[in-house]
């Protein structure tokens, strides 16, 4: 059984926000490396979407990993065509990562974007219907699927 001062010395150790962002980073560059060298179409190195799996539909982030693949070669269509939620968020992925690293290396901090609440709830819709109807076999919705 652990003492309490050994439950205490884990419980005190805490990455700070710099070294957070700096291991971010680190693991975000190993992974971006991997996916450039590896294709995720015949690989083998990547497993499948668990919800593929399970189900045999595809789930909003199906075609993720092959999307990201192909934009990291400069094919911007062929990734649009896996996923383009995915690359469509993107951008603001990418801003709300950089906000959090300016703020942990107390650079000063990217404007604030309020979004009301009305446009989250879009996002959701959006998101769930994205997820609907690329799973529909009809003509004009299979080019969603990836």
């Amino acid at each position: 059984m652990s003492t309490d001062s050994e439950i205490r010395a884990l419980t005190r150790f805490r990455l700070s926000p710099r070294a957070g962002y700096i291991a971010l980073a680190a693991v975000g560059l190993v992974g971006v490396a991997v996916l450039y060298t590896f294709d995720p179409r015949n690989s083998g190195t990547y497993p499948i979407c668990p919800f593929l799996g399970l189900t045999g539909y595809h789930c909003p982030g199906c075609g993720t990993l092959r999307a990201l693949h192909q934009l990291l070669h400069g094919n911007v269509l062929a990734a649009l065509g896996y996923n383009p939620l995915t690359i469509l968020s993107l951008p603001f992925i990418a801003y709300s990562l950089a906000d959090g690293a300016m703020k942990a290396f107390q650079v000063k901090a990217l404007p604030r974007i309020f979004i009301p609440h009305q446009y989250i709830w879009g996002l959701f819709v959006g998101v769930v219907a994205f997820w609907v109807l690329r799973n529909v076999p009809v003509d004009p919705l299979t080019v969603l699927a990836p």
